[in-house]
């Protein structure tokens, strides 16, 4: 529901943005792009703002994610400037109409990618939903005329420019998005794209007709057009998907075309309300809701554990790394045992599900075992910003009897050097509510500073080859795979295991 909410609000801003920027253009004389460079470096300042008084931790912690500023930078140029460029381009080699309707075909590569990846068919909503969109758009451009979309090359070149920059708008941001939230992308994607806009475009070197009601027409494009629409649109996309919210962008020129009606007086044709009928057709097409999946109890609720509600969504305009920064680790104390029981229950529950045959190895670690590791200090707990538990992991500094009898493959470092070169992670359990929120990350990042700070060169782990989160986690944090050992329980049976080591110094 947020999703399609802020999709739909996110189109009809860019219909008001439209408008305006018919009248800064027409009336006031200033050129698209000298109005796409301010609105960008303007947008930054605003967003860019209010991520530093709200959390200007994220800010840090995004400057440390290096993959992330570059996925920034690149939707920043080949999304957002690319689009606003094109786009511009496409309507003054045809028309508003016909230049909207050749850019929303970015709307089936959108479709496309998304089927593709996902090695699916569109279903039928999906499907019908697009048709619907197209024809409205052509019904509108047209005024049911076909002859009015008879392109230029030139404007057949900017149409399929626009209609590509379109999908990449849309498909770029996917995962950074989810991370960091669409408040922080927009913003620095604001500020990338305006930097590298304003040597090109020099600005102040446009003579453009500054007066009151230009400022107040131009702030509008800005707050309403620029701001609330692409932060609207892109947490559209972070919460109902890429197609769903392409597909609900197409709202843009219903929107466009009633606030011309009701401000500028603009007529209306029977074709316009025909192809908003077809757009609005669309919109319930594609808003079917999915019922909510129920997630059951974590394991600390089903131990009669006391736990606080944790939200199943990040906050509006903030994705998982909003609270990333904020959880902490301890080692473990006696008081936590019956948590950290109930946790490493729930992980066996989940092996379970995944078709994993522990055998007698389902009652690893003993009670006894998981004590004594608590003593020593070993075992870890992380904690939320709440202080309550959310998760458990180990780190072992002891030499493992069973990398000693060797492995098919080849570790990263030397099993038998002397002093011992490697440390061990283990046990790693995150409780239900709070997966896929980057706490995984955040205890694969801790367990190496641990062994570093410990004197060792890596860190490694060995898990059931079924295990496919713990892989896909490993193997996104630079494990490297190095092949296959035996597990062998206190009654000599063996179970094989996958083994992963990461440098860590």
């Amino acid at each position: 529901m947020r999703g399609i909410v802020c999709a739909l609000a996110g189109s009809v801003c860019w219909g008001f943005s439209g408008t305006c920027a018919q009248l800064v253009m027409g009336d006031f004389g200033a050129p698209a792009y000298w109005i796409t460079c301010v609105r960008m470096l303007i947008s930054a300042v605003f967003f860019l703002a209010i991520v530093f008084v709200k959390d200007w931790r994220s800010v840090g912690a995004l400057f440390r994610d290096w993959r992330s500023m570059i996925s920034i930078a690149a939707f920043s140029i080949f999304g957002i400037a690319l689009c606003q460029v094109s786009y511009f381009s496409v309507i003054h080699h045809t028309s508003a109409g016909v230049g909207t309707t050749i850019e929303q075909l970015g709307l089936v590569l959108i479709m496309l990618w998304t089927c593709l990846r996902k090695r699916r068919l569109p279903n039928v909503r999906e499907v019908l939903g697009l048709v619907f969109a197209m024809v409205g758009l052509v019904l509108i451009a047209t005024q049911g005329n076909l002859s009015r979309l008879a392109l230029s090359q030139q404007g057949c070149f900017w149409g399929m420019v626009s209609a590509v920059a379109l999908a990449l708008y849309t498909l770029m941001p996917v995962k950074v998005l989810a991370k960091w939230g669409s408040l922080m992308v927009t913003g620095f994607a604001m500020l990338f794209g305006g930097l590298v806009l304003t040597p090109v475009v020099q600005p102040w070197a446009v003579p453009v007709q500054i007066t009151p009601a230009f400022l107040i027409i131009l702030a509008a494009v800005i707050v309403v057009g620029t701001c609330a629409a692409y932060m609207l649109y892109l947490q559209g996309i972070n919460d109902c998907g890429p197609v769903k919210a392409g597909l609900l962008c197409a709202a843009e020129p219903v929107s466009a075309m009633v606030i011309s009606v009701l401000w500028l007086n603009t007529p209306v044709s029977a074709w316009d309300i025909a192809g908003c009928v077809c757009i609005l057709v669309m919109i319930v097409m594609v808003t079917e809701f999915e019922p909510k999946r129920e997630g059951g109890e974590s394991a600390l609720e089903l131990a009669g554990v006391e736990t606080a509600p944790l939200p199943q969504d990040p906050p509006v305009f903030a994705g998982r790394a909003s609270v990333l920064g904020y959880y902490s680790s301890r080692p473990a104390a006696m008081a936590d045992v019956a948590r950290v029981e109930a946790l490493l229950d729930d992980a066996h529950r989940q092996y379970v599900e995944m078709g994993i045959d522990e055998g007698k190895f389902k009652k690893y670690p003993s009670s006894r075992r998981l004590t004594r590791s608590i003593n020593n200090g070993s075992t870890y707990v992380v904690e939320n910003a709440e202080g309550k538990l959310i998760a458990v992991f180990g780190v072992s500094f002891d030499l493992d009897k069973n990398y000693e009898r060797g492995i098919k493959g080849d570790w990263v470092t030397d099993t038998g050097a002397s002093p011992q070169q490697y440390a061990e992670l283990h046990w790693v359990v995150v409780d239900k509510p709070v997966r896929r929120r980057g706490v995984g990350s955040f205890i694969v990042d801790t367990a190496c500073r641990i062994a570093r700070e410990g004197g060792r060169i890596s860190l490694r782990a060995d898990i059931y080859p079924e295990n496919e989160p713990m892989r896909w986690l490993l193997e996104k944090r630079g494990f490297a795979f190095c092949g296959t050992i035996l597990v062998r329980d206190g009654f000599g049976r063996e179970k094989p295991r996958s083994a992963y080591e990461l440098r860590v110094r």
